[in-house]
């Protein structure tokens, strides 16, 4: 599993935050938001303890996420829209001019940033296209024709490449998926997880995710009332091109099962849609990449050595 580590900058960001709160009034907060999130409802961030709330709890999480999303990013942006950007978690990965997006003014008092404060569902026309657009867990916030709507003016706003990225649970991965359909039916290329443009061959009761390991804070342990100082974050994603894409050869879609002479791996493929690869320790190359193949991670067949 991917492990994201926090930069000192956040790190610094987040321990000033929490400074202006009780660590009980963080907690209780965090207790709201986390009721709101099990129950299928928009957190309500309308105080300021609220988004310190979410700012120290959920930041590292969506930082965790985007970053690994993005290593699939075949390109170095020169632009970057990102919509729905709450407390502007996009800042501490950007490293070109950055537009962030999001209807709660609250958020433009934790990052100095070029912020557009719109409805997602109505977005401004003097918003410009960018190289790169994204949209984190926002989605799942909308109806569908309001999702249905954003994808397409995101897409219109891509220059080359849209992320979208929500939830790895079946309801976040479902609308990813819908998002892929209509994406792909607008003329994107997918560059990742997808190997393929095809149907999705999960099954029905299944659903495609992924996970990072992202490192807890001091602070947001305390507001969590947890002992770890890690806590593994789940998300479904998509992210497609303008140009034609390169996706891998095939993706590892769950954590590879390790026996002394045999590792399994479930993948999806090209061709085959999810299968499992039996990869025995006589089989010297694919041996040598089935033990460093990680959940999320590419692969490609090498042969039999």
């Amino acid at each position: 599993m991917l492990t994201a580590s926090i930069p000192q900058a956040l790190r610094e960001a987040l321990q000033l935050e929490a400074s202006d709160f009780k660590g009980s009034d963080l907690a209780a907060a965090a207790a709201s938001l986390s009721t709101a999130y099990r129950s299928g409802l928009p957190a309500r961030l309308d105080s300021a303890v609220a988004r310190a709330a979410y700012i120290i709890t959920r930041l590292p999480a969506t930082f965790g996420a985007l970053s690994s999303s993005l290593r699939e990013l075949p390109f170095a942006p020169e632009s970057w829209l990102d919509l729905g950007s709450g407390p502007g978690t996009a800042t501490w990965l950007a490293r070109c001019p950055l537009t962030l997006v999001d209807q709660n003014p609250g958020w433009q008092e934790f990052v100095d940033a070029h912020w557009v404060e719109a409805d997602l569902r109505r977005l401004p026309a003097s918003i410009e296209p960018h190289d790169l657009v994204t949209i984190c867990y926002a989605l799942n916030e909308l109806s569908e024709r309001d999702r249905q709507r954003l994808i397409a003016e995101a897409w219109s706003l891509a220059k080359r490449a849209l992320l979208i990225l929500e939830p790895g649970t079946k309801p976040g991965f479902e609308i990813v998926s819908a998002a892929r359909t209509q994406l792909l039916a607008a003329g994107a290329h997918i560059q990742s997880p997808c190997p393929h443009p095809g149907p999705c061959p999960m099954a029905a009761d299944d659903w495609c995710h992924f996970a990072v390991r992202v490192e807890r804070t001091r602070e947001h342990r305390i507001a969590k009332g947890g002992s770890l100082n890690y806590e593994d974050e789940k998300f479904s994603y998509v992210l497609v091109m303008k140009e034609p894409a390169q996706p891998a050869a095939a993706r590892v879609v769950r954590h590879p099962n390790t026996h002394p002479h045999l590792i399994e791996i479930s993948l999806c493929t090209p061709s085959a849609g999810i299968q499992l690869a039996r990869i025995k320790k006589r089989d010297k190359l694919n041996w040598k990449q089935a033990r460093k193949a990680d959940w999320g991670g590419p692969w490609e067949d090498l042969g039999n050595g």
